[in-house]
């Protein structure tokens, strides 16, 4: 494949894929999808340079559970599809090398990373236990996996490989720029580019346990290792950590156990879920009663079990059930990490609109969240999805909007929504932002909030149109030639 077919791959999953996960767009990418064949062009050019690096990253920290969080790296359009592309056409290559028993990142997939596949992992490592009675698991991660890893070692394994040393080298080009950048090290998080490279960094990792004589299966940086006793998987657990030294890599102390052969089964045990699974497959009203069980079985406890708790909130939307909204909603702020999930099944029961407009008021009133964007961020987002028209919300959004001390990842949806939900006196003040402000994603979603409000003129979109280094110019030609614009998904 030439590299202009993997840029088209690369803008695929962005546009119908990527555009869903952790990090939206407040309009979908619709204003360079609508004008791809003349962005692509320009793309072209871009990722023929050999010395190609971000302009910028933007370092959102992104909750993993109540307190940690994980640094996602967000890129602008360009070189978020240039990271992609490279990673696209170096995965030709590492793709072939990646044993069955790794279930992560793969090119011929149309999604690179998916849930689905996890779920494969564990089926495979409860086939595997259940094929001899004597086999009990061991299970680690890496501390830390994409941050810790040491560039120059992914770049003698990208030409291990057999992948060209030019690609090779605008790997490492794009990879310098990008820590040079922020204050990230490593691999860029909430990419599946990263995904792809990581994938290649632990085939020695694969290959040092398989020589080893244990069987194991790995996700990412998840493995589960199969050994007849504990003396032999806490060798095998020694050899690992060692190879994974010399890759500078440590595994996770906290992450990292061995399981007699009843807590390996119990671990890997997925009997609940799947039988309400299938029980709701053929319509059978135990489904309910079971699924309500399991519900109160995972919130009885502090913290609650959060693997059930998402499984059953995705079944209760899925079936319009209303048993959990009480629940959700008076968890909203305490569990923030899970706050995406929690809205948009409340916001799927249309009987519960007072409860959830409500509490989304009560969220931005009653708590600073300052230091939780990815909370602040969803709050808006559901309030754009549900069409909310809020005093209190749209104050909030201003107050957000205007404090260049936040991440700009919830300022820019804040725009989104002052200029949906906007009035007389918004226009003006939106336009008195925009000339104020430094960043140009923010002067991109502040230009979206003038055209949504009506408060625009067609010189100044012109104008930006012709500045053709600027990725304004996009977003400016995508306004002047559309009326309705979509909200993000």
């Amino acid at each position: 494949m030439a590299k202009e077919e993997y840029l088209e791959s690369a803008a695929r999953r962005l546009f119908f894929v990527e555009v869903r996960r952790e990090l939206p767009d407040i309009i979908n990418f619709r204003d360079v999808r609508e004008q791809w064949d003349l962005y692509r062009d320009r793309m072209i050019k871009h990722i023929s340079n050999p010395h190609v690096a971000p302009a910028r990253v933007e370092i959102v920290e992104h909750p993993k559970n109540p307190i940690s969080v994980r640094p996602l790296a967000r890129f602008d359009i360009k070189d978020r599809l240039t990271y992609e592309t490279l990673a696209l056409e170096a995965s030709h290559e590492v793709d072939r090398l990646i044993p069955s028993n790794v279930f992560s990142y793969r090119l011929k997939r149309s999604q690179i990373h998916s849930v689905n596949d996890w779920l494969a992992m564990r089926r495979r490592a409860r086939k595997l236990l259940m094929s001899d009675p004597t086999l009990m698991m061991a299970r680690t991660d890496i501390s830390a996996f994409y941050e810790n890893i040491d560039i120059s070692i992914l770049n003698l394994d990208l030409i291990q490989a057999g992948i060209e040393i030019p690609l090779v080298g605008q790997i490492q080009s794009f990879l310098e720029g990008f820590q040079h950048q922020s204050e990230a090290w490593g691999l860029p998080q909430g990419s599946s580019a990263s995904g792809v490279l990581a994938n290649i960094y632990l085939l020695p990792f694969d290959e040092y346990v398989r020589q080893s004589g244990i069987k194991h299966v790995r996700y990412s940086d998840d493995t589960y290792l199969f050994g007849s006793d504990w003396e032999s998987l806490r060798s095998s657990l020694a050899g690992a950590n060692q190879a994974l030294r010399a890759r500078r890599l440590t595994p996770s102390a906290n992450k990292t156990e061995i399981l007699n052969r009843d807590k390996s089964i119990k671990y890997l045990d997925d009997h609940n879920r799947n039988l309400i699974a299938y029980f709701y497959s053929l319509g059978k009203p135990q489904a309910k009663e079971l699924l309500s069980r399991l519900f109160r079985d995972a919130t009885a406890s502090t913290p609650p079990y959060e693997r059930d708790v998402k499984f059953s909130l995705t079944r209760f939307r899925q079936n319009q059930d209303a048993t959990a909204v009480s629940w959700a909603l008076a968890n909203l702020k305490e569990l923030h990490h899970i706050s995406d999930q929690i809205l948009r099944y409340v916001e799927a029961l249309p009987g519960h609109r007072t409860e959830l407009v409500s509490t989304l008021e009560a969220v931005v009133r009653d708590y600073s969240l300052l230091h939780y964007p990815f909370l602040e961020r969803n709050i808006l987002h559901c309030a754009l999805r549900k069409d909310v028209r809020s005093r209190v919300l749209k104050d909030n959004a201003w107050k957000v909007l205007r404090d260049r001390n936040r991440s700009n990842y919830p300022r820019e949806f804040a725009a989104r929504y002052i200029g949906r939900n906007s009035d007389v006196a918004d226009g003006p003040l939106l336009k008195m932002q925009y000339e104020s402000e430094h960043s140009e994603a923010i002067k991109r979603a502040l230009l979206i909030a003038m055209h949504e409000c009506g408060y625009i003129s067609e010189s100044l979109l012109r104008g930006l149109e012709k500045t053709s280094d600027s990725e304004l110019s996009w977003t400016a030609r995508y306004l002047l030639n559309v009326s309705d614009i979509p909200l993000p998904v």
